[in-house]
């Protein structure tokens, strides 16, 4: 059996303040975002928030980091 370390759960307003602050996107980051989309829980504006911020990851803007 694996144990899991339980991360804290951000908005996606949060994560793109935090992600903005500090120029990237970490792996707990990413897996929220994945989960948020896969769960079909997204507002229309959370939608337009990850796609600002995949459009920033894009540009060069924001890093992906592990």
């Amino acid at each position: 059996m694996t144990t899991q370390a339980l991360l804290p759960e951000f908005t996606i307003s949060e994560l793109y303040f935090t992600a903005w602050k500090s120029g990237r996107i970490n792996r707990q980051h990413r897996q929220q975002i994945e989960s948020a989309i896969l769960t079909n829980s997204l507002s229309e504006p959370d939608r337009k928030v990850i796609s600002r911020l995949l459009y920033a990851v894009r540009r060069g803007w924001l890093s992906v980091v592990d």
